[in-house]
């Protein structure tokens, strides 16, 4: 559990009511991507639902059930994390900005090659071409398709591309809520229909250096009831 006095706070509003908890931001942004996996007493430093953490204001028991039309715990604090906004330092988010960049220069630096000559560029050049672009990197979002738009940023300026594989999959019907949103940003999807049983068939255009990754985002998503084949380019 993160120290009380490194925590960030997050601040839910409604109507005229204020409610505020302190939190790990790390753990904050597992629990959005994966709430089965982790709790919401992980992602807190302090268990206490402010009105007003500053003044150390606690929210009573009777304006929380008002509020949130329940008297447990753990709903409460659930809509809070999910629905309010987390209060993060402009210094810290120029430190996740600074992490995201380096995951995407690496990703390029790593997998992009000259088309041309099939060779590899290296990693200063990589590092020097896009410290030009001056590319607002965006701290919740995945650095695999902001790779893809810095490197289409590169193309305008260079010769570079990265090998591609396609991968399909037949994602039976219980499981197929699970295959949007954050794991369509893992690459392009090329294809998408339902069969006649119900099973999600999916095609996507990936990287080769996330295939690995993206098989087990298919077996962890479909509790390994999904099948899929690899297609290389």
């Amino acid at each position: 559990m993160v120290k009380v006095d490194e925590a960030f706070e997050v601040k839910y509003k409604k109507a005229k009511a204020n409610f505020e908890v302190l939190v790990d931001f790390d753990k904050l942004n597992e629990f959005k991507k994966n709430q089965e996996k982790v709790s919401v007493f992980d992602v807190l430093a302090d268990d206490k639902v402010f009105k007003d953490q500053k003044k150390g204001e606690l929210a009573s028991e009777n304006e929380l059930e008002t509020h949130f039309n329940t008297n447990n715990q753990e709903q409460i604090l659930k809509t809070i994390l999910l629905e309010g906004e987390c209060q993060i330092p402009t210094a810290y988010k120029n430190k996740l900005r600074e992490e995201k960049k380096k995951q995407v220069v690496n990703y390029i630096s790593e997998n992009a090659t000259n088309p041309q000559t099939r060779g590899k560029y290296a990693n200063t050049m990589i590092q020097s071409e896009i410290d030009k672009l001056r590319f607002n990197y965006e701290i919740n979002k995945d650095y695999i398709p902001q790779a893809n738009e810095v490197l289409k940023l590169l193309k305008k300026v260079m010769p570079i591309a990265i090998t591609k594989s396609k991968i399909q999959m037949r994602i039976p019907g219980m499981h197929c809520g699970n295959f949007y949103g954050q794991f369509r940003q893992l690459g392009k999807t090329t294809n998408e229909k339902f069969d006649d049983n119900g099973n999600l068939c999916l095609e996507m255009e990936v990287s080769d250096s996330v295939v690995d990754r993206v098989i087990e985002e298919i077996k962890r998503k479909s509790n390994n009831e999904a099948e899929y084949v690899v297609l290389n380019e």
